[in-house]
């Protein structure tokens, strides 16, 4: 479900460009620290609730700074209707999710999440699954090499390899791009390999915190969604108890080496 929200900037110009020196020190008299702590013990008050950007808080914030510039005679930027200027904002909410390997429906939050960021409305469905280590497909190092994906749902924990303390991807100690945005990168490869969706390992995450259920069901407030095309895949982040179902015996020695693969910004 996406909820549209809309915002505003507030613009303001004088009536000349060049202050002159006798208007500046008329108006810097105007500014002390008596007023300052007036408007911020206003603005930061309980009644503007954080002004978080597109609440009610952030609207009454700028009908409140509107009406100072107003009272003090600044004039609005001509190419605007008044001071504020509105433009969109959208937020997006997951209104249910589903499922099922082997024919048995997990629980949400407690076997798998998803991601109303990450994920768009809509479903996966494959009969083959090929586990492609990291999920990375570099000109340095390269998880798909050999693999067939296309039309299959491909398997993945999240971090990136390193030898000795650097990372093979970028040849750094730092994480590259893998780590970082990581998970939305690894996405948009695997869609360009072929894959029908994605279900993804975090080492360092073997079952869900209710933070973690409750953040994934839910946006921020964003100004524009990504177009379509430049989506990456549908996905999963399983538990490690079915994870183990799906991947077998290697599991454990697979998620031991990852958990020194992940990044903490990666988690």
């Amino acid at each position: 479900m996406k909820k549209y929200i809309f915002t505003a900037t507030l613009f303001c110009c004088t009536l000349s460009i060049f202050s002159q020196t006798d208007d500046a020190a008329k108006f810097a008299a105007t500014i002390t620290t008596t007023d300052l702590k007036k408007h911020l013990t206003i603005i930061a008050g309980d009644e503007f609730e954080g002004r978080e950007t597109g609440t009610e808080g952030q609207r009454k914030a700028a009908a409140y700074i509107e009406s100072k510039f107003k009272g003090i005679g600044l004039q609005p930027a001509p190419v605007i209707n008044g001071y504020q200027q509105m433009y969109p904002l959208h937020k997006d909410s997951m209104v249910s999710s589903g499922l099922k390997i082997d024919g048995k429906t997990l629980s949400y939050g407690k076997d798998y999440l998803g991601s109303a960021a990450l994920n768009e409305t809509g479903e996966f469905d494959g009969k083959k699954l090929v586990f492609a280590g990291y999920g990375i497909n570099d000109t340095s190092y390269n998880d798909y090499q050999g693999l067939d994906v296309k039309g299959r749902i491909v398997v993945f924990f999240l971090g990136e390899p390193r030898k000795d303390g650097i990372y093979i991807a970028n040849g750094k100690k730092r994480s590259s791009q893998w780590s970082y945005p990581g998970l939305s990168r690894k996405l948009a490869a695997a869609k360009k390999m072929g894959a029908l969706g994605a279900i993804v390992i975090n080492p360092l995450q073997d079952s869900f915190a209710l933070k973690s259920i409750e953040s994934s069901m839910k946006t921020g407030v964003n100004f524009t969604s990504l177009p379509t095309n430049e989506r990456g895949l549908n996905f999963v982040i399983l538990s490690h108890q079915w994870a183990k179902v799906l991947l077998g015996a290697q599991f454990d020695a697979l998620v031991k080496d990852a958990k020194d693969m992940v990044p903490m910004s990666a988690a």
